[in-house]
């Protein structure tokens, strides 16, 4: 049954100024059409491939409970849209941002999602287990990751899935060199401040470390998208070996990644550099990481886990 409402007031706490943050810059960029997104997901296929990527050797589970952790502005939305017989509960500690997905919700009339003001720390409170966990994009900026990981395993089926996306460290370093000026300047979130910097970013040379990223990425159109990649107050970044200690510490275990190329030895041009045969003889593991230093342009990692028990 759809929640119209604030159903669980976030509490004071290190969020807060993140949560101001969000408030103030909503992420992504919201949108009022999903139509393109209900089109795409009416082959049965698109949906199975989703499910499969979850569970490989599972048939698809259509009336999954679904937890969307940090749901932004349509996320959320746009599940409940594709998965029609689940039932997707979605937190998020930005009221603007709920506004947003609230306005989606009524406009497809998604009676299939329940939205909840709330912190992923506090996720135990909603008294729920989830087959299916999305987190992308949001535990990187917790001022303890750990809590946050272990608070979602907490809430995870024994045979259910968590996807999650966190940033790279290694492809940032660009970003971080100018999150750095940023705060030398003590530039701000103002608008006419965001205009400045967006020139100031476009201006760069193209041999500087962010220029390769502003141009694949579209985290530098818009103010609010070149806000939260250099003006966020809080951003933490991952190597594949700080990821897999990490996942480890929390009670999951590693299942795949969701693109799985980018970290294989046998992919693209390493495949045919001198160390290839040398990378194959790693365990999968080592190999990601050492590809990951080959490749060096990674800004994040999207990955699935499935807890360790």
């Amino acid at each position: 049954m759809a929640c119209e409402g604030t159903k669980t007031p976030a509490r004071n706490g290190p969020a807060d100024e993140v949560r101001t943050f969000y408030e103030s810059h909503p992420y992504p960029a919201p949108i009022t059409n999903l139509d393109r997104h209900r089109e795409l997901y009416r082959n049965p296929d698109r949906r199975r491939a989703q499910s499969l990527l979850l569970w490989p050797t599972e048939k698809p589970r259509a009336d999954r409970e679904i937890l969307v952790a940090g749901c932004g502005t349509s996320q959320a939305a746009a599940y409940a849209l594709r998965e029609p017989h689940a039932r997707v509960t979605a937190i998020d500690i930005s009221e603007t941002s709920l506004r947003h997905t609230r306005d989606l919700q009524r406009k497809y009339g998604l009676r299939n999602l329940e939205l909840h003001r709330l912190a992923i720390e506090e996720v135990g409170k909603l008294g729920q287990m989830f087959d299916q966990i999305v987190c992308t994009g949001v535990l990187h900026h917790l001022s303890e990751p750990d809590i946050g990981l272990r608070s979602l395993r907490g809430v995870l089926a024994r045979d259910g899935a968590v996807h999650v996306m966190v940033y790279a460290k290694y492809g940032r370093a660009g970003i971080y060199m100018m999150q750095e000026y940023c705060h030398l300047l003590g530039v701000g979130a103002t608008e006419g401040e965001l205009q400045e910097l967006g020139a100031t970013v476009g201006g760069l040379s193209a041999d500087h470390p962010i220029a390769g990223i502003a141009k694949r990425t579209k985290d530098f159109t818009y103010p609010s998208a070149l806000a939260d990649a250099l003006l966020h107050p809080q951003d933490r970044a991952y190597t594949v070996p700080q990821l897999y200690a990490w996942l480890e510490r929390c009670g999951l275990s590693f299942g795949r990644w969701v693109e799985q190329a980018p970290y294989l030895p046998q992919c693209g041009a390493i495949a045919m550099m001198p160390h290839t045969a040398r990378l194959a003889t790693l365990s999968p593991p080592l190999q990601h990481a050492a590809v990951e230093l080959l490749r060096g342009t990674m800004t994040r990692h999207n990955f699935i886990a499935y807890r360790k028990d």
